[in-house]
């Protein structure tokens, strides 16, 4: 072999390499398992719809993931990104809350959209639990066990915001 091509064997291995660094380096953070209970006055609940947004001032997707989760007949949770992977990135998070019943007090199935229902709807959490800006409720998510058990108590006059 000439030194002209191991000058460019090497070339080409060295740029193989660099590539392949870049590749690896440039990948999502893992996800992380989130799962937990929900309770509300005491009494865990079914079809509450979990939503853990990033506790961020400006949001980034890129570094900042957000999921969703629905309580099971026994209150547990378990948090999916969007895209369908189980989990989400590390990080702080706000947790929000929403259980929308109809007029009878039956649980919206959850492809229901509220303001399509006849008769109206109410959410059983208070209205402040809807949103990531005015929720009281935090988690920190991170490498290890990231198990939640949220409960909130809500005077029956105020339920419903």
């Amino acid at each position: 072999m000439s030194l002209w091509s191991r000058r460019r064997a090497r070339i080409v291995l060295w740029n193989l390499i660099l590539a392949v660094s870049l590749a690896v380096g440039c990948g999502k953070p893992p996800m992380r398992q989130v799962t937990g209970t929900v309770s509300l006055n005491g009494k865990l609940v079914e079809h509450c719809k979990v939503g853990f947004f990033p506790d961020v001032t400006e949001f980034n997707p890129d570094r900042h993931g957000f999921g969703f989760g629905v309580t099971d007949a026994q209150g547990r949770f378990t948090i999916q990104h969007p895209q369908g992977e189980q989990g989400i990135w590390s990080g702080d998070y706000k947790v929000t809350f929403t259980l929308w019943v109809d007029s009878k007090g039956k649980a919206l199935p959850m492809e229901t959209k509220p303001s399509e229902v006849e008769g109206g709807v109410k959410n059983l959490f208070p209205a402040e639990y809807e949103a990531p800006s005015t929720t009281p409720e935090s988690a920190s998510v991170g490498a290890g066990e990231n198990s939640f058990n949220f409960s909130v108590t809500v005077p029956a006059a105020s339920a419903g915001g």
